[in-house]
């Protein structure tokens, strides 16, 4: 266990009036024992953490009537039921997420490096995607051997594999299909996993032999508001701000209808975790928090662009964790 974290997680629940934390096997857990184990964990302000092995049976043991609990906002519904049935109404519950948030928001030196890790791991799948044949192949096909590239580069865990190719690539949530990818498609790709128990994501749009009609003109709007996004961070800036200025720019140059999801979301031990680039995030970015910056434009029934990084702020500004070019990759020529 972190000795650190602890100290800086019992100064947060003091802050908060929190009594006891109950922590469950989650990344919150991990975070705090840099381990993964089947337990729950209960915390208070002072005294030693205590493991409570089984279910939460086991917690209310641990906890007094009457105490301000507030519990692991991964904790599913059953077992947050069976625990508030188990104290009564007498004693408070309330998620733990104002408190882990803060505390995980901010990587370490340490986790920074294995993020660099993840991000130069997927970069390399991406750059051996390249050489793969992709005309005449399936969307399902190439999402295949894609999850194969990425456990190949020191992966444990495919977190999100996304081919979506022509039409296809208009929606953002879109799932690999029996499509078969042509000559003139544009095709998006979203790669991401875990390695060294930190995840990596990122987005890059390949084109097959020659890119579709006009697609190059949406495709510069999107990549200018990346740049313009990564730019932006730097400590003292709300991520909101980082998110307005990606859509400006896709508004400004006449796409602002079809932007269908926010410009980025944190990331670390989860591969989504705040802050979120959203409009009404008003988090306030300091050194060491990481976040993926990835805007995107999507033409309903023709073509949809998203350029994707891991991006750090750090004291200078950003530093992108991916390096792979951003620019139009064309493939099968």
């Amino acid at each position: 266990m972190s000795a650190e974290r602890l100290d800086r997680l019992r100064s947060l629940l003091t802050a908060h009036a929190v009594d006891v934390l109950v922590l469950r096997p989650s990344s919150n857990l991990r975070y705090l024992l840099e381990a993964t184990l089947p337990t729950f964990l209960v915390v208070t302000p002072d005294g030693s953490p205590v493991h409570a092995v089984d279910t939460p049976r086991d917690v209310v043991a641990l906890i007094p009537v009457g105490a301000r609990v507030a519990v692991d906002p991964q904790m599913p519904a059953h077992e947050l039921l069976a625990l508030q049935a188990s104290l009564g109404p007498e004693t408070p519950i309330a998620s733990a997420a104002p408190l882990l948030a803060p505390l995980r928001m901010r990587k370490s030196a340490e986790e920074i490096e294995v993020m660099d890790r993840a991000a130069n791991a997927v970069d390399r799948a991406l750059v051996a995607a390249r050489d793969l044949t992709w005309s005449g192949s399936t969307e399902r096909e190439m999402a295949r051997r894609l999850r194969a590239l990425l456990l190949e580069t020191g992966h444990e865990e495919i977190v999100s594999v996304a081919v979506a190719a022509g039409e296809n690539s208009a929606d953002p949530h879109h799932r690999p299909s029996a499509r078969v990818i042509n000559p003139g498609d544009a095709v998006r790709v979203n790669l991401g996993g875990r390695y060294g128990g930190y995840c990596s994501d990122t987005a890059r749009m390949f084109v097959v032999a020659e890119p579709p009609e006009d697609f190059e003109a949406m495709y510069s709007v999107v990549l200018a508001a990346q740049t313009a996004a990564c730019e932006a961070v730097r400590p003292g800036v709300a991520v909101g701000e980082i998110d307005a200025i990606a859509r400006e720019v896709i508004t400004d140059n006449g796409y602002g209808a079809f932007i269908l999801h926010r410009t980025g979301h944190g990331i670390g031990l989860d591969a989504y975790e705040p802050p979120y680039l959203t409009p009404e995030d008003g988090t306030v970015l300091d050194a060491g928090v990481t976040m993926s910056i990835g805007p995107g434009v999507y033409l309903p029934e023709l073509y949809g662009a998203r350029i994707e990084d891991v991006v750090v702020c750090t004291d200078m500004g950003a530093r992108r964790l991916n390096q792979t070019p951003r620019l139009l990759s064309v493939v099968d020529l």
